[in-house]
């Protein structure tokens, strides 16, 4: 089929678009910044979103694949900021707004534009912690945005003047996310007592990790809520960004790096009530390399389970990682006060602590991932606009 070509003079009357064109296979929309959008007309016909079609974003769906011809032969036009298709081997129509497509777009520049890039911190994000009111973020949609988009950047974020009260702790979580609770309940109560069974209730240091790796999916935002701090200046929360560590371990070793993104590392716990286990590698890679999690948790590690010519690579490259996560330039401290509390995502950010002589009192709940990004993103579209937030 001989391409459609509609050129348009004046963004006057144009919009966002200057310029579509499209044959059986390919649209291709010029916009007003000079940036050209390709859209296979497979994939602009899926999309279409009529009553007879229905629409992917809800679940409500009418038409298949399999219901797909075999020519997209089409005529396209748009006018001010609609683009329409007229299907013309069906009896078919569909009308896209112009800046669902430009949000759509599938070019590498796009995709990248949307993505919310994190930004990676050693022990200097002591000095400039992000941090939120919690009262304004109560009354305030901008700055409850502000705690999302801080643990979406950096993954933490310090919430100040919190009442001090326990109820408080669930009142938090529930701003933010919806509760995910454990076999430790809603709530855990970090609190030093003689011979605990847990080793958060003993005062002693403890070493950088992630929690609760023997899950699957581990637990992802976590939530510590600060009623009362020790009154000898310990218990210091320290922070690692574990993305950090990973680019700078791709850097420094990177036959390592490639084994921990592959092998899966077993984290197992046994307890009375309590058995169980899970497998992934230390680095989480999506399709695209982009760093996605990180698991890390020299504690929880159960014996390692893949061909025996592995092991010795793999405890090597264990080995580089945990002395690397335990390098303090990369360990952002933080002593808590009463009524503070800190938000951070465990799929990034490895906690740790300094020693303690005193009392201290710390309520720590995790909330789920899904419904916390989920918030963030219906947010920043009420927010900002944004819409197809990667």
């Amino acid at each position: 089929m001989q391409a459609s070509h509609i050129p348009r003079e004046s963004l006057e009357f144009a919009g966002l678009v200057t310029e579509v064109m499209s044959d059986e296979r390919r649209a291709t929309i010029t916009w007003h910044d000079g940036h050209q959008s390709i859209f296979h007309t497979i994939g602009l016909r899926d999309n279409c979103s009529c009553d007879s079609c229905g629409d992917h974003s809800g679940g409500h769906r009418f038409f298949e694949l399999n219901m797909m011809p075999g020519d997209l032969a089409n005529r396209i036009s748009f006018d001010g900021n609609l683009i329409k298709i007229d299907w013309l081997k069906e009896p078919h129509s569909t009308v896209f707004d112009a800046a669902w497509l430009r949000s759509h777009c599938y070019s590498n520049q796009e995709r990248a534009r949307r993505r919310n890039k994190p930004v990676l911190w050693d022990a200097g994000l002591t000095k400039c912690l992000p941090h939120v009111s919690y009262p304004a973020a109560l009354e305030d949609q901008e700055q409850l945005l502000a705690i999302y988009d801080a643990v979406r950047t950096y993954g933490i974020c310090l919430l100040e003047d919190v009442p001090k009260c326990p109820e408080e702790t669930e009142k938090i979580a529930g701003l933010l996310s919806f509760i995910r609770e454990t076999h430790y309940g809603r709530v855990f109560e970090i609190v030093s007592t003689a011979n605990p069974a847990v080793i958060a209730n003993n005062p002693v240091p403890l070493r950088p990790h992630t929690d609760e790796n023997f899950r699957e999916p581990p637990p992802g935002i976590m939530i510590f809520h600060s009623i009362t701090a020790s009154e000898d200046g310990g218990g210091k929360s320290v922070m690692t960004d574990g993305f950090k560590l990973a680019a700078d371990f791709k850097v420094q070793y990177p036959s390592e790096y490639e084994l921990l993104t592959n092998v899966p590392i077993t984290h197992r716990r046994f307890i009375e009530g309590v058995g169980l286990r899970a497998e992934a590698p230390v680095i989480g890679l999506d399709y695209f390399g982009h760093i996605r999690e990180f698991r890390l948790n020299e504690r929880t590690m159960g014996p390692l389970d893949f061909p025996e010519e592995l092991l010795e690579p793999v405890y090597d490259a264990l080995s580089k990682m945990f002395a690397l996560s335990y390098d303090s330039k990369y360990h952002m401290s933080y002593l808590l006060k009463d009524g503070e509390a800190l938000v951070f995502d465990n799929a990034r950010v490895l906690h740790a602590r300094t020693g303690f002589n005193g009392h201290r009192h710390v309520r720590l709940t995790h909330v789920g991932t899904d419904e916390f990004y989920s918030r963030w993103r219906q947010l920043r579209h009420e927010l900002k606009g944004d819409i197809n937030l990667i």
